[in-house]
């Protein structure tokens, strides 16, 4: 009996000893879990950090490739400009160089004619050549002969004389202005070279970068942060042109005041003092009153989903690269430069209250401050901001509230 109780107690305590060991045993497997879960959490931000590091240093490069393409595409604007007034001039030129041929055939049929009648009243060939020669002018002994050559006959040899003169400069000019065309060209060909890669360039790095978008919440971070820093760049652009409107609208009443007192008489503003006057108007109640930016297919409208809860606050209309952007409406350039995920973008204010915005431009044409008329090329049509294919963003805004665009728009 003794050593059946001596027993129990020995297994009691050897089970007690057991379980305290298995939870001692347990503990230690939670920390070390805890510790392995700490140590992914701390790889996986780390990896995240990283990979905002490398999508900020392409979002730089983006930027820096789009601005080439914007500083070539102007100058490929203004080489193809040129080439247009140069091939306006040289088609000038050819037709006053026809025209001259014409009045030099003309002149020498005349003159020859005068030749053969004096040839046939008896003057000599030599003597002719005598009368008609530089010496034979300055001599005294030769102006018996000048008595025999009217007025109408030494004009019609001066005229002659004349057209060839300004026919061999009109040749020299063609010849300069064909020279000039060919070096336009060669530069046109350059610069069209220099667009295509800057294009391939942001390509690859457009490829890379939607590589790093790959998972929707990092997307939707990012087309948030895009959306908050046009609203402030919207803010700032706005305060400061109602600033300079106020600034200019003050010297335009001083001036007119100044003006009117001098001359007695009404003030007639000039054309841009006559946009400025007239830029208190906003883009009115929507009744599709205004012409399209671009003409195209509409492949995302307002409202529609952009990524997650992120809705689109325009429409994105379809249209080649290159294709003109025209301001909708009359109104004043408050932005015109590059915008994370919008790429190049203009912003024109209408009144005190309306917007109408333009993005995703391949290049802009106008500055910030500049009055403009209602379908004036303001851009021309890129895939910037991180767009796959050419098309222009397009939205309005009143009050600071993005409005469906479309029901301004015919």
């Amino acid at each position: 009996m003794q050593q059946s109780n001596c027993r129990k107690k020995i297994l009691s305590k050897l089970t007690a000893l057991l379980a305290c060991g298995l939870l001692g045993f347990s503990s230690l497997a939670q920390g070390n879990d805890l510790t392995q879960i700490q140590k992914q959490i701390k790889q996986q931000e780390s990896k995240i950090a990283e990979q905002k590091r490398a999508q900020a240093k392409l979002q730089a490069s983006l930027k820096d490739q789009e601005s080439k393409i914007n500083s070539v595409v102007g100058e490929l604007r203004e080489t193809e400009l040129s080439l247009k007034e140069i091939r306006k001039q040289m088609a000038e030129t050819e037709k006053q160089i026809k025209q001259l041929e014409k009045q030099e055939r003309v002149q020498k049929a005349k003159l020859a004619k005068q030749i053969d009648a004096i040839y046939r009243s008896g003057v000599s060939p030599s003597t002719l050549e005598r009368m008609l020669s530089e010496d034979a002018k300055k001599a005294e002994r030769m102006k018996v002969y000048y008595q025999h050559l009217n007025q109408v006959r030494i004009d019609m040899i001066n005229n002659l004389k004349a057209t060839q003169e300004s026919l061999a400069k009109q040749r020299e000019a063609i010849s300069g202005q064909q020279k000039n065309h060919r070096d336009q060209l060669s530069t046109q060909k350059k610069q069209q070279q220099e667009l295509q890669k800057a294009q391939q360039e942001r390509q690859s790095t457009l490829n890379e970068l939607n590589k790093n978008l790959t998972k929707d919440q990092n997307k939707l971070e990012t087309l948030k942060a895009n959306e908050n820093a046009l609203r402030q760049e919207i803010q700032r652009a706005e305060q400061a042109a109602r600033q300079q409107e106020q600034r200019e609208r003050e010297a335009l009443a001083q001036k007119k005041q100044a003006e009117e007192k001098r001359t007695s008489k009404p003030y007639q503003p000039t054309d841009q003092e006559r946009k400025l006057i007239n830029s208190t108007s906003g883009l009115g109640t929507a009744a599709r009153q205004y012409s399209r930016p671009v003409s195209g297919p509409t492949l995302h409208s307002f409202g529609s989903i952009q990524a997650g809860e992120v809705r689109w606050k325009g429409m994105v209309i379809g249209a080649p690269t290159g294709t003109a952007v025209k301001a909708i409406a009359s109104g004043r350039v408050i932005l015109a430069g590059h915008l994370n995920g919008y790429g190049y973008m203009v912003i024109v204010k209408h009144g005190d209250s309306d917007l109408s915005l333009y993005g995703f431009n391949q290049a802009v044409f106008v500055k910030q401050g500049q009055l403009v008329s209602a379908g004036q090329t303001i851009a021309q049509v890129g895939n910037t901001g991180e767009l796959s294919k050419p098309a222009l963003y397009f939205g309005i805004s009143r009050k600071g509230v993005p409005v469906n665009p479309a029901g301004w728009i015919k």
